[in-house]
Formats: C-alpha cells, structure tokens, sequence
C-alpha cells in the first residue's frame, strides 16, 4: 500500500512543534509496518517540497512531482484542514479519485479553501483523529462518517543520561502564551526546583516569564534538543503541561489538541500533571496522570504541593507508541 501524506510543514524546518513532529514519526512507523509513505510539505500556493529521507531537511519540487506522487498512491492522507496542502489534496484525490484521509493538528495558514468552512469536510473519506476532543471540535454535527481516533506517539526520542542537576517539576515547549509556562512559575512552591526548556517565541512574554522567576529557582533552557528533553525526563519528578485558555486579553479556543510533550513524557516513565483542557485532558485521565483546570494558579499551587510530597503515580504509557499508531492508521487505509 502506498500513502502520500501532505502537511503544511515537517520536524525540523523553520518551526519546530507537535503537529510537525507528528508526521515524521507516524510516517517512519508506517514505513517500518512495510507501508510506502511519500511526504510532500506544501509551505504555499506555489511552494512545494518533498521528504524522502525523514532525518534530512526536504527538498523543493515542483507541482507536476507533487501531482506524479498523488497519481502514484492508493490514499492521500492530509495532515491539517486550515492549509494550502488540504486544499491541493483534495483537489488532487477527487481528480484522480484517490480516498482522502484527514489529521488535523490544529493551527493552519491562509488558503483559499478556508472559505468554504465545514463544507470542505463532504470531501474527506475518512478521519484519523488525534482525540475525541478533536473530532468534537472539527465536526461536531458528524459529517465524516468514517472516523477513528488514533491519539499519538511518545516513544521517538532517544536514550540519554540524567542531568547533573535534577528539578521537581519540568516544562517543556515553546515559550508562548497558550502554553502557560507562567502559571507554572506562579505556582511554584518555596523550596521547590523548575526547568523551563524551549524556545522563546515571543520575546515579551519571554520578559515577562524572567520577571515572574526573579527569587524563584527557575532555571531556563533555550535550546531543547531532543537529546536535551530526553535527558531532562530522567531528571524531572513531574512534567508540567499547563496550557491556558486565555492571556490577558487574548483567548485560545484551540489551545490543546492532544499535547505531544505528554506523551514523550509517559514514554518515558516521567509523570505528568497538566490543564484539564482539550485533547490534553482527554489523554491524561487515560493514562491515569494529575489534571487541573487551566489558568487557575491557586490550584495548581496546592496540586504542586501534594505532588512534590508524594509518589510519584504510575505511569501506563503502552499504547501510546508510534507503531500502535500506524497499526490503527493502516486499518482505516484498509476499510477504504
């Protein structure tokens, strides 16, 4: 069987993030499943890119290539409604009749498709969903009638020792608001360690997360490789993912649709305390995790409080693997 996935941007490029991730490592599971999975980045109208080796950065092409890979498949898997790439899938899988498979991440780009809003779902043949939350939040009146959820992977990053230094609690992402790394520094006990790992994506909030650690012991980490998380989960008591819904005067109604750093977190064995939010929520209670609802700091205090006092709860991580993943993507392709 052969899947052309089409996403709007791949692990490694310009920005860095879950939705990103998601596709290179489903697709390397796909392909160790004996699946030929092409990768094509459609970055705008009019550019073009393909991912053939999954740990090289991708190579331009043109649009007759991305048309030659689209004849090629047996199923187009569209990682992304709100992008460019939707809009050139599903134009390309009704041309060639090909069945159209759908992820979304969340987030997006301008494209002209956006326009016609729900009515771009009569076109996918079916839905592989990150969560229940997602397929909630995208069609909520259920006209995708073939749909599965197939949550995510956490097992992709490698083997690495300890830190010399260990912390209570962790975050790892990128320093953006809806990630609520500040309700993390607001509700640090006295006493208690915080690493802060990721990328400053907007400076004044990077400023104003600097100001909330000045006499805390907050440590931050700007440059969060792979091999710097995976060494920072050996080195953590608990992960903390506390995204919000809103900031200041700023609402977020998508702020989690399933919450990579969590499942990389219980891959690992590291417990996790997160926002009661979205697909995040949904994942925690599955995996038996602390959850609290987001943006209220005097609660997340106290949940701080008991965790740093207590054992650590037990962590059941088996089936979120890249390959449970793959297994439940491959049966949908084959019910098509």
């Amino acid at each position: 069987m052969r899947i052309l996935f089409v996403t709007l941007e791949v692990f490694g490029g310009a920005k860095k993030g879950g939705g990103e991730r998601y596709v290179t490592e489903l697709a390397r599971a796909a392909r160790n499943r004996g699946l030929t999975v092409d990768v094509v980045v459609v970055r705008s109208l009019r550019e073009f890119a393909e991912l053939g080796d999954l740990d090289e950065p991708a190579h331009a092409i043109s649009l007759r290539r991305f048309f030659d890979l689209a004849y090629r498949c047996d199923i187009v898997h569209v990682h992304q409604l709100n992008t460019p790439g939707f809009d050139y899938a599903a134009l390309m899988a009704k041309l060639l009749r090909k069945p159209l498979v759908l992820t979304d991440h969340g987030g997006g780009a301008l494209a002209p498709g956006r326009a016609l809003g729900r009515l771009r779902l009569r076109l996918i043949d079916a839905a592989g969903y990150v969560s229940a939350w997602s397929r909630q939040d995208l069609d909520p009146t259920g006209i995708i009638k073939q749909n599965v959820i197939i949550m995510g992977g956490g097992d992709h990053l490698p083997d690495a020792d300890p830190l010399e230094q260990c912390y209570d609690f962790g975050f790892i992402g990128r320093l953006v608001p809806h990630k609520g790394a500040h309700i993390a520094v607001e509700a640090l006990p006295v006493g208690r360690r915080l690493v802060l790992a990721g990328q400053p994506r907007d400076q004044a909030y990077f400023a104003s997360l600097k100001q909330l650690a000045r006499n805390k012991d907050v440590t931050f980490v700007s440059d969060a490789t792979d091999e710097v998380v995976a060494s920072l989960h050996k080195s953590i008591g608990f992960l903390l993912v506390p995204s919000v819904e809103h900031y200041q005067r700023r609402d977020f109604s998508r702020p989690e649709l399933l919450g990579l750093v969590a499942l990389e977190a219980l891959a690992a064995g590291t417990p996790v305390i997160g926002s009661d939010v979205g697909g995040l929520g949904e994942l925690l209670k599955m995996a038996g995790q602390i959850t609290v609802q987001p943006g209220d700091v005097p609660e997340w205090h106290q949940a701080l409080l008991k965790a740093a006092g207590s054992r650590f709860p037990s962590v059941t991580s088996s089936a979120f693997t890249w390959d449970a993943v793959a297994g439940k993507c491959i049966e949908l392709y084959r019910s098509l």
